[in-house]
């Protein structure tokens, strides 16, 4: 099997499919997939028998990876947590994500380590969603201790379901602190070495852009939508180009670019440049939250940069086959996350339509590079469509057909976006004197592309509201 990652990666995300709705125990999926590898051991040297229970075990694992990261130890820090609590606890932990900005302080999730109540103390574990009125001197790895009330969520909250939400993150409780306590800092861990990095860049592009292109391009290039406001964001849903908002697999690839080219100026070895590139990639996925693209696109990066390190050719199929079973293998439930099924589904859809739409167009033929350049774009754009326009309309119930033409336009300005921001980290710490030039034409694309949106908006048939 010349692409087996393009096969067994559908099989284990139907396990986990198959284990959600079902009531069968982790210890049964667990055996029986057991079984089937021992089956498949045996009927190694029979073709057709040895990939029927190859594939039975690979989607019993699966289910049994879902019941596995769904079962909570007893001393799960959520046993101590009632859906309406008043009692004050003091919860100890490290702090696992980096901390972010909401209406009244901030948001993040921490591994606890203990739990008290008055007189009685507990080691737990688990983690717990925090939300604290500030957020100064917190950082990733930081050991802190927390002063508030600890609940469970509701199962809806306007329509969300905020409890499934956590769990796909892998917290089952939450907490609403008061008061914080630095019990040990951070040290030196990629996850606060990026956090830190992260907060310069954002005083750098605050410090030289307006709202609300300051917002627009920290969404670009950080993945922080706080400064994004709810009728911008509700106007790029209406036209189908809100995912220009989220950083995806196009930035990674500047950042790789741009590290690759930088490196190779200062003439170092293409090996290592390959492996410093890696590196920079991490960061720059833990810079970003790690969410479902960024993590997709580094994957698939480090695979090609792998590739390219042995002198292989990489198989974008089976990098974004072996990016799905990742993140899968982590966190199972993220494969019903809306962003993790947008972001494979779109990009599936490219791999798989793209290529066929040029040539029943006959684009590779056209001598005219504008032309050519136009016809790949909508191409693109129309792919993308198609393999999201399904999960949109059932999650959002909206229905764009504007979008593929909105797109058109809209990408090539959030690239140009997306470069001014990075060109203006650059040249703020390099050359300072050209850093308001940089951050003018940001502005400047910024303004273009909100005024393009708003057009767009409203034109009659942009966009349709489905019942349901």
């Amino acid at each position: 099997m010349k692409r087996p990652l393009i096969f067994l990666a559908p099989v284990f995300s139907s396990g986990i499919a198959i284990a959600e709705y079902t009531d069968i125990p982790f210890g049964a999926f667990y055996i029986a997939g057991v079984l089937s590898i021992a089956a498949a051991i045996i009927f190694f040297g029979m073709p057709k028998s040895f990939s029927a229970c190859l594939s039975l075990a690979v989607l019993l694992l699966g289910a049994a990876n879902l019941k596995n990261f769904s079962t909570l130890s007893g001393n799960n820090i959520s046993r101590f947590a009632y859906y309406r609590n008043d009692a004050v606890y003091i919860v100890s932990g490290i702090i696992k994500s980096r901390p972010e900005r909401t209406k009244t302080g901030s948001r993040f999730l921490l591994e606890s380590k203990s739990v008290r109540r008055r007189s009685m103390r507990s080691d737990c574990r688990g983690l717990v969603m925090v939300n604290l009125p500030y957020r100064d001197g917190l950082e990733p790895g930081a050991e802190v201790a927390l002063t508030g009330r600890l609940y469970r969520p509701s199962s809806a909250f306007a329509g969300f379901n905020y409890r499934d939400y956590l769990a796909r993150k892998g917290a089952y409780c939450l907490m609403s602190a008061k008061t914080s306590r630095l019990l040990k800092p951070g040290g030196f861990c990629l996850s606060g070495f990026a956090f830190r990095i992260k907060e310069k860049i954002e005083q750098v592009v605050r410090a030289h852009l307006s709202e609300p292109a300051s917002g627009i391009m920290l969404a670009m290039v950080l993945g922080e939508r706080g400064g994004v406001s709810a009728l911008i964001s509700d106007t790029m849903i209406k036209t189908g180009t809100v995912h220009i908002l989220v950083v995806s697999g196009f930035n990674v690839g500047i950042v790789a670019f741009i590290s690759v080219l930088f490196l190779k100026i200062l003439r170092i070895g293409r090996r290592v440049r390959y492996v410093i590139t890696i590196f920079i990639l991490v960061i720059y996925c833990l810079m970003t939250g790690s969410s479902n693209p960024v993590v997709r696109a580094t994957v698939m990066g480090i695979f090609f940069l792998c590739a390219l390190f042995l002198e292989r050719e990489a198989d974008i199929c089976n990098a974004l086959c072996l990016a799905l079973l990742y993140i899968l293998l982590i966190n199972p439930r993220q494969l019903f996350d809306i962003g993790f099924q947008l972001s494979f589904a779109s990009v599936f859809a490219i791999v798989s339509i793209h290529p066929r739409l040029c040539l029943f167009l006959r684009i590779a033929s056209l001598k005219n590079k504008i032309a050519k350049y136009i016809l790949q774009s909508i191409s693109v754009s129309l792919s993308a469509w198609v393999g999201t326009v399904g999960f949109i309309a059932y999650y959002f119930r909206i229905f764009s057909p504007a979008t593929v033409a909105a797109n058109l336009f809209a990408v090539p300005l959030a690239a140009l976006i997306t470069l001014c921001g990075f060109s203006l980290v650059l040249t703020a710490s390099l050359f300072p004197g050209l850093s308001p030039y940089v951050a003018s034409v940001g502005e400047l694309a910024a303004a273009v592309l909100l005024k393009f949106n708003g057009l767009m908006a409203r034109i009659p048939g942009a966009y349709f509201y489905l019942p349901g």
